[in-house]
Order: structure tokens, then C-alpha cells, then sequence
């Protein structure tokens, strides 16, 4: 059974991304910005229709918006799978960076999007079971669902799907024909302590660093939220929209690192486990 080298894999990502950032942005811009902006609307408009709906009490009024946030994450999807295929495609030494810029939609995107929608599925799977029965348990104890608890479950079994199902998948849909979530089940196979510590490698400081900037930006003004349960909920998501643009800019910034160093980590990592030559690092 092979073995996926931590070091060695988050390395090639990281010399990867750093190598060829200029040809990453050229690759990825386009979507990006599409997606910037769709998120941001998006979420201006959920947070306003959020704050009505605590105002009026009436839960009816996030409908739209609810919808439109639907709406977005699947363009969002469609457009994540155009810039990973162009990227791995990058790293397996099949693209060169564009003159300007990239955007196409063929079979490999269509294939990367349904990976993606796959793995969706696959997390939801197991994610509502442990929430519903989680909930039903501290019913029947008498104890009321903490939304922080469900919340670290909801991520918790998130990152134990995601080094057998999610770590090679970029790679796999590109690389292969097989049918993407089985084949990375197959290929991961003793390595999923490997592979969490290769994905926390790559995108936790990032999302330290994100994480960090945001409780910032949303406790700027040192003021504290005041009033009942509801009135607190208004003060945050009002102060989540004022730093919308801000955080919207910083996302936008720092994708072509996400995208680079997950496809780099990807490509590293499939390609010791089917036993092919590291990835090739062109200077």
C-alpha cells in the first residue's frame, strides 16, 4: 500500500502555487470575479431580508433570498469546477498559462461539477442523521440544541469525508475516467490520516488568517452587541453586511492561493499513489 508523504505533498503544492501564481490568476480571474460578485449581491440581500424577518418576526420573508442564495451557490459550484479543471490541468503539465484570460465549460468542467455536487451529497448524507439524532437525544434529556455544538458536528464530519472522498478529487476528474467518488474511496485507502494532515497543511493557515481578519473586521468599533436574543442577532448580521465588501475583496484575493495549492496538493498526492514521477515543478 503506498503512502502519501505529508511533507513532501504540502511542499509541492505550496512550490506549485508559488511558481506559477501570475498563470493561476490568468486562469481563474474571470470566474472569480463572476463569483465575487454574485456572492456578494447575494448575501447583501440575505442579510438585509434576514434582518426584516427578525424586525417583523415572519420567516416567510427570507423566501427570496433564500432562494437566490441557492442560485448562487450553484453558479458558485459551476464556476469553482471551471477554474480547478484549467488549474490541475496546470499542474499536470496540460495548460500553459492564458494570454488574458480563461473560461470554458466542456465535459471535464460538467464532470468536476457533479464531483462536486456528489460530494455535497455525500456530506449531507452523513451530516443530517448525526444532527437529527443528536437533537432528538437532548430532547428527550431535556437539554435545548446548541447551534454552536451542531455547528463543529456539521464541520467536524465535513473534514472526515473529506481526506477519502475530497482530497483527490480534482485530480481524479481530470486525470482518470473513473467514476470520481469511488476512485478516490479506492485509491485513498490507508492514508486518511495522511491526507487531513496534508488538506489542514494547505488550508489552515488560511483559514486562520481569515477566520482571524474577519472577528476583526466584525468587531471593529469595539462596540458590544446589547438587548434580547434577537436584537443581538440584527446588531451581528448589520455588522456582517457593513464588512461584506471588505470580506468579499479579501476572499477574491486570496483564491488563487486556495485553488492553486488544493490543485497542487491534489495532483502531488495522486500522483505518488498511482506511482507516477512527483509533480514537475517548471521554473
Amino acid at each position: 500500500m503506498r503512502r502519501v508523504p505529508v511533507i513532501a505533498t504540502i511542499r509541492d503544492a505550496y512550490i506549485f502555487t508559488a511558481t506559477h501564481l501570475g498563470g493561476i490568476i490568468g486562469l481563474i480571474w474571470v470566474p472569480m470575479v463572476l463569483a465575487t460578485v454574485m456572492g456578494f449581491f447575494s448575501f447583501q440581500r440575505y442579510y438585509t431580508d434576514f434582518s426584516d424577518a427578525l424586525a417583523s418576526n415572519n420567516a416567510t420573508a427570507l423566501a427570496p433570498s433564500l432562494l437566490m442564495m441557492l442560485c448562487y451557490l450553484v453558479a458558485a459550484l459551476l464556476l469553482q469546477a471551471i477554474m480547478y479543471v484549467a488549474v490541475v490541468q496546470m499542474a499536470l503539465g496540460a495548460r500553459a498559462a492564458p494570454a488574458i484570460a480563461h473560461f470554458a465549460f466542456g465535459n471535464l468542467e460538467w464532470r468536476m461539477f457533479r464531483a462536486f455536487l456528489a460530494f455535497i451529497g455525500i456530506c449531507l448524507t452523513l451530516v443530517v442523521p448525526v444532527i437529527v439524532i443528536g437533537g432528538a437525544v437532548l430532547k428527550e434529556a431535556g437539554r435545548q440544541a446548541d447551534p454552536t455544538q451542531m455547528g463543529f458536528v456539521f464541520y467536524a464530519v465535513i473534514a472526515l469525508a473529506m481526506p477519502r472522498f475530497f482530497a483527490l478529487l480534482p485530480a481524479i476528474v481530470v486525470g482518470e475516467n473513473n467514476p470520481v467518488l469511488r476512485r478516490a474511496w479506492m485509491l485513498s485507502a490507508g492514508n486518511f490520516w495522511r491526507l487531513l494532515a496534508v488538506l489542514a497543511g494547505i488550508f489552515g493557515p488560511i483559514v486562520i488568517l481569515f477566520n482571524a481578519l474577519n472577528l476583526v473586521l466584525m468587531g471593529h468599533g469595539g462596540v458590544a452587541l446589547s438587548g434580547d436574543d434577537s436584537e443581538q442577532m440584527r446588531q451581528a448580521v448589520a455588522r456582517a453586511r457593513d464588512v461584506l465588501p471588505l470580506i468579499s475583496g479579501l476572499g477574491f484575493l486570496i483564491s488563487p492561493l486556495i485553488v492553486g495549492l488544493f490543485a497542487g496538493a491534489s495532483v502531488s498526492a495522486w500522483r505518488v499513489l498511482k506511482d507516477e514521477p512527483a509533480l514537475d515543478i517548471v521554473v
